[in-house]
């Protein structure tokens, strides 16, 4: 076998949905890493306390994500599968049933943070201060986790079948859009506090869930072509 480049040539047509597809999931990278150092840089003058209680839901939060990430990756697959079948209504199926597992999963964990949030945070940090700032949080928190299945699950969806655009545009709106600019007001002009960063988190959440659950359900992301 000998190698030859005698008839390598670059595919424009095939770099070009690359860069279609890649770019805008890129940037909401980059949306979410940064809504999340904002988000940190606003709890942070409220003192250690804050933070640390702000490190531990984090941790929290991303162990739950770990199973909505999953659910929604394999309802991606199933979805793109079912879109070049020509099948929409089983690509929709798929989503809505991967976010009712995920949602299900999400009200039993919710229940117990609820009732047994000190002893779960106490497994990272068993500090007094940082156990009774971490359950307000945590409560506040789990108005977020109760709609995080539409806004993991179906983001994943439309990532799968290559609606990066939509996702990128959703993700600018609610953490840039909505719950940047509510954490500073709440935090900075209200009685509430460090909390008022928690509540623009669960607000922003919730707003991004109906824009996904509304868009994934009118459709327009079936007619998608790769």
């Amino acid at each position: 076998m000998k190698l030859s480049f005698k008839d390598f040539r670059l595919d424009g047509k095939m770099i070009w949905r690359i860069v279609k597809i890649g770019v805008p999931a890129s940037v909401t990278g980059i949306e979410r890493s940064l809504g999340q150092v904002m988000l940190t840089w606003f709890i942070v003058p409220f003192g250690t306390i804050a933070t640390a209680s702000h490190a531990v839901i984090l941790q929290i939060t991303q162990l739950l994500n770990i199973t909505g990430s999953s659910l929604g990756q394999g309802a991606a697959v199933l979805a793109g599968q079912a879109l070049g079948a020509k099948q929409p209504q089983r690509a929709e199926r798929s989503g809505w049933l991967a976010v009712g597992l995920f949602t299900a999963f999400l009200v039993i964990s919710a229940a117990a943070l609820w009732f047994w949030g000190t002893n779960i945070i106490g497994i990272f940090n068993n500090e007094p201060d940082v156990l009774a700032t971490g359950v307000a949080f945590l409560r506040i928190q789990i108005a977020a986790y109760l709609v995080s299945g539409c806004v993991l699950v179906l983001q994943q969806c439309l990532n799968g079948v290559g609606d990066t655009l939509v996702v990128m545009a959703v993700t600018l709106l609610g953490m840039l859009a909505v719950q940047l600019p509510l954490a500073f007001f709440l935090s900075k002009h209200t009685g509430l506090g460090v909390y008022g960063t928690y509540w623009a988190i669960a607000i922003g959440t919730i707003v991004m869930a109906a824009l996904y659950g509304v868009y994934f359900r009118i459709g327009l992301w079936k007619r998608k072509t790769l």
